[in-house]
């Protein structure tokens, strides 16, 4: 039996004011098919930047995760600059010693 690929789709960016962004994203947060969970994270050293790690059962779902109006809703949680976004699958789990090769 072949164990399924998971897929990340990660965000790290700087926020001016953290309220208005978790305001903003909660707002805009609905069930999305494919989505495993979605974690927030706020960084220890700077509470304005933040971390968003989303978990997906498929690379499609990742893809069309990020909505058409992305810039839109980057400018209602007050974010000028477009961040980078990451979307990758799972190779290695190093801390289980588990090995996985994508085919």
């Amino acid at each position: 039996m072949t164990e399924r690929s998971r897929y990340r789709l990660t965000i790290i960016h700087s926020v001016p004011d953290y309220d208005r962004w978790a305001t903003v994203i909660r707002e805009g947060r609905r069930e999305r098919p494919g989505v495993v969970s979605t974690s927030v994270f706020r960084s220890v050293d700077d509470p304005n930047e933040v971390m968003v790690d989303i978990e997906l059962d498929s690379v499609e779902a990742a893809q069309q995760l990020l909505p058409s109006n992305f810039r839109d809703l980057l400018d209602r949680a007050g974010i000028e600059i477009y961040p980078p976004v990451f979307i990758g699958e799972l190779v290695d789990e190093l801390s289980t010693g588990v090995e996985r090769q994508s085919l």
